[in-house]
């Protein structure tokens, strides 16, 4: 008889403001369960501290930027588990639309928020990528949409409130969680399968 194969479980927990981060981490998750790889993708307001990353082999948290910060529930969750987290592998993945501006100034500003929001938690994830969002003007109340196309106006971006825009480079997302899953023994890649080099342990940049 063959022997059994043990899968890999891995937790992906994110936080979302208007739904484009759970496409994220639905995409990432898939990315790595095509090769034998269980994911269970759980949305931190409904995890509380209920869910421990004690049973995974690694974790991947995923949260998108809003006014400087990422999501409450997300954030406590990894200051209840960061001891844990510590142990095993891990990934972040900050989803924002500032990754487009090519500004070095924006560039800094990620870094710097970045470092603060893992000091602040007390948690240094394995590797961290950026990863760029979406414009989903369709969805936003009055306000919102003002002053979203304000901001997006002053970078250059697109402005027409009347449909969404969607800048995530799905493909590389894909390749990063690949990388991810192969570098920390998740999965068994098939010879010849495209990753990318070796993962950065600092932030790297998604192609928009």
């Amino acid at each position: 008889m063959d022997a059994e194969v043990t899968m890999s479980r891995v937790l992906l927990l994110y936080g979302t403001t208007d739904g484009h981060t759970a496409k994220i981490a639905t995409s990432f998750a898939n990315a790595l369960r095509e090769h034998c790889c269980r994911v269970d993708v759980i949305n931190a307001s409904d995890a509380r501290n209920g869910v421990d990353p004690a049973g995974y082999d690694a974790v991947v948290v995923a949260a998108s930027l809003h006014a400087g910060g990422y999501q409450r529930a997300v954030k406590r969750w990894i200051r209840a588990h960061a001891t844990q987290l510590a142990t095993r592998p891990s990934a972040f993945l900050s989803v924002c639309l500032g990754i487009l501006e090519k500004r070095p100034e924006v560039r800094h500003q990620l870094d710097a928020i970045l470092e603060s929001f893992q000091v602040r938690q007390g948690w240094r994830p394995t590797t961290v990528k950026i990863v760029a969002g979406a414009l989903p003007y369709t969805r936003y109340g009055w306000l919102r949409k003002w002053v979203m196309k304000r901001i997006v106006a002053k970078a250059g971006g697109d402005t027409d409130t009347s449909r969404d825009y969607e800048y995530t480079d799905w493909a590389d997302l894909r390749a990063f969680a690949l990388a991810f899953g192969q570098r920390h023994g998740l999965v068994a890649l098939p010879a010849g399968t495209p990753v990318p080099g070796p993962l950065a342990t600092r932030a790297s940049v998604a192609a928009a």
